[in-house]
């Protein structure tokens, strides 16, 4: 499946420093499938109202049960408070249970120049991370 378009939520200075975060998110069933999607919406509508995101994509392989996030933040305290925020909090404490422990979040500093992050980028540093556990 092709990734979701890079969505921008904010005007970005190529010579700032940003957040990127990228994550895989690798599901235990199939049939946990339409119930992440389902939830994965109710995300996506909060972050149009998330205080210091930049942008976002998504990129899914149903078929391979796995599913990645890419965004970018003003900085760590926006993404913090992102995360800790409903119904993201509830979102993950709902889905913990049927995700892999192969799961993987990462975080790096990119400047607005290099925005937004490719998923050729992104992808590498989270095998890249992976490689290292």
């Amino acid at each position: 499946m092709p990734a979701i378009p890079w969505r921008s939520f904010s005007a970005v200075e190529p010579d700032r420093e940003y957040l990127a975060m990228a994550s895989r998110l690798p599901l235990v069933s199939h049939r946990t499938i339409p119930r992440f999607m389902r939830l994965t919406l109710a995300v996506a509508r909060q972050l149009q109202h998330s205080p210091g995101l930049v942008g976002y994509s998504l990129l899914a392989q149903p078929l391979a049960k796995t599913f990645w996030t890419l965004s970018a933040w003003q900085d760590q305290h926006a993404l913090a408070t992102f995360t800790r925020t409903l119904p993201h909090l509830q979102v993950m404490k709902d889905l913990r249970p049927h995700m892999m422990s192969t799961s993987r979040f990462i975080r790096w500093a990119v400047h607005g120049s290099s925005l937004p992050v490719s998923w050729a980028d992104a992808l590498a540093r989270l095998n890249e991370e992976q490689a290292q556990t």
